[in-house]
């Protein structure tokens, strides 16, 4: 009886720790061939990053309506590809933001892109920002969906998944998620 009861609570703990990771995360599909090429394109879409910032994003607009809805009333935002950001860069040494290029250029920080049915939608929490000439490159980063944006020149979008060990390892530690 004692077993069983232990067995059942390890299994219940399991479960709602593996619930926990699967809400909208699919996770572990290797990058097939067209993603790889994407990734190849976006890196030679990158250009010099002399002018490199990172910028917060605000509360989701979902699951944090009224803070969402505060920090929009109150300004000091920019808008960048659909989404609202801090209008003023965050304060990184600068080498912050190339590690995180420097992660998002090691193909092995991605994943083939999975559809999300269990989240309140992709909502960044930092975009990556920087100019050739007038022509703007942005890299969003969705921690609530583990995904990578990339914006180039001409309306060009690239999306993949973050890879387990970019996600939990690096990028985490360089841009820490923000208890709200």
């Amino acid at each position: 009886m004692i077993r069983k009861t232990l067995l059942l609570l390890v299994l219940g703990a399991g479960a709602l720790v593996f619930s926990s990771c699967a809400t909208c995360w699919s996770g572990g599909i290797p990058l097939r061939p067209t993603e790889v090429e994407g990734h190849r394109q976006a890196l030679a879409d990158f250009g010099p990053t002399d002018d490199l910032r990172i910028h917060k994003g605000l509360a989701h607009p979902v699951s944090e309506k009224r803070l969402y809805a505060r920090q929009v009333e109150r300004g000091g935002w920019i808008e960048v590809h659909g989404f609202k950001f801090e209008a003023e860069p965050a304060e990184f040494p600068q080498s912050t933001a190339e590690e995180v290029l420097d992660l998002y250029r090691d193909l092995d920080s991605h994943q083939a892109w999975g559809p999300k049915t269990k989240c309140a939608g992709f909502h960044p929490d930092w975009v990556l920002l920087w100019n050739q000439g007038e022509r703007l490159r942005a890299l969003q980063i969705c921690y609530g969906c583990h995904e990578w944006k990339f914006f180039g020149p001409d309306g060009k979008r690239i999306l993949s998944d973050i890879s387990e060990t970019a996600y939990f390892g690096p990028l985490t530690k360089l841009l820490p998620k923000e208890e709200r």
